[in-house]
């Protein structure tokens, strides 16, 4: 049984939206550690029995200090095989950055996003998506899709939450490349087909503050708008919005915190058609769902608590 609130944020939209047809399921930052597995299933089955067309993780299935052994990866695969709708999966940095700590068994970061990969992403995409290996020079990010329902665009973008701390700002460097080329085409598509919103969804969550820039100036002079080492990711977006003019809504996990807000500014302008949605992580095991407008193709946005967790 879930227990629901919700959030309509688009404009000037507050009525209409009962009439829901597609509707998916955001998660993320989940199962984490192994004092989760049972809400994590209460959370399968919680969403089993919702009507949602696919569900979406946005990364960090496991912890960073967990095992990142063959054996948990495919644990882990079974594990989310259980939803019973298409399971979409866009990896986060506890699945395969953080496995070069000693208690995630020293791992070479690549050999692990490669077992990743070949465990997660080895059979066609589940929405039979277009993906950046058919259409990139990235061609390993089969991770990176987009598809089109409701006349949005759904897609993912591999961006992984790092801070710098444990090295690997390089390889941090050639994902971010990868996700601002795939930036490119899912707006180059959204164009082209002339969606009415787009939808993004990624592990990192590169706002650390909702706030106007200047009060932050104000009260945080050495605080970073935009989180360090994600700036050209930042820039792209700015560049993308501001020749697209229509609903964007960017899915994010990484600092496990609910919330939906508008932290994107340009020239210290708001940038109105753009919403973030951060989804619920551990320890809180729920889940958001998001449903489009039958008319108007806008998001919806729905908070799922799963009774009991």
């Amino acid at each position: 049984m879930t227990i629901k609130m919700s959030l309509w944020f688009v404009t000037l939209l507050l009525s209409g939206c009962g009439n829901s047809e597609l509707q998916f399921a955001l998660i993320g930052d989940n199962p984490y550690g192994e004092d989760n597995l049972h809400k994590y299933e209460n959370l399968i089955e919680d969403i089993n029995s919702s009507n949602v067309s696919w569900v979406v993780h946005l990364g960090d299935l496991k912890n960073g200090i967990s095992n990142c052994s063959d054996e948990k990866f495919l644990s882990l695969y079974e594990l989310n095989s259980k939803f019973r709708v298409p399971f979409v999966l866009t990896p986060g940095d506890n699945d395969w950055f953080d496995c070069r700590r000693e208690s995630a068994g020293n791992w070479g970061r690549m050999n692990r996003l490669n077992k990743l990969r070949e465990i997660f992403f080895r059979e066609e995409h589940p929405l039979g998506a277009e993906t950046q290996s058919e259409t990139s020079l990235y061609s390993e990010f089969v991770e990176n899709a987009l598809w089109v329902a409701g006349d949005v665009l759904f897609s993912t973008v591999h961006l992984v939450g790092v801070s710098g701390r444990e090295g690997g700002l390089d390889l941090h460097g050639y994902v971010q490349d990868a996700a601002i080329d795939w930036l490119q085409t899912i707006f180059q598509r959204a164009r082209e087909q002339n969606v009415k919103a787009v939808f993004i969804a990624t592990q990192a969550d590169f706002f650390p503050y909702s706030v106007e820039p200047d009060w932050l100036n104000l009260e945080c002079p050495d605080c970073n708008f935009v989180r360090k080492h994600y700036e050209p990711f930042y820039e792209a977006l700015k560049n993308e919005l501001s020749a697209y003019d229509n609903q964007v809504l960017l899915a994010v996990g990484d600092t496990h915190i609910f919330r939906v807000d508008k932290p994107l500014y340009d020239k210290n302008q708001l940038v109105i058609n753009f919403t973030r949605v951060e989804v619920f992580g551990s320890e809180q095991v729920h889940w958001v769902r998001v449903s489009l407008s039958e008319s108007d193709a806008v998001f919806v946005i729905e908070q799922e608590f799963v009774e009991g967790n």
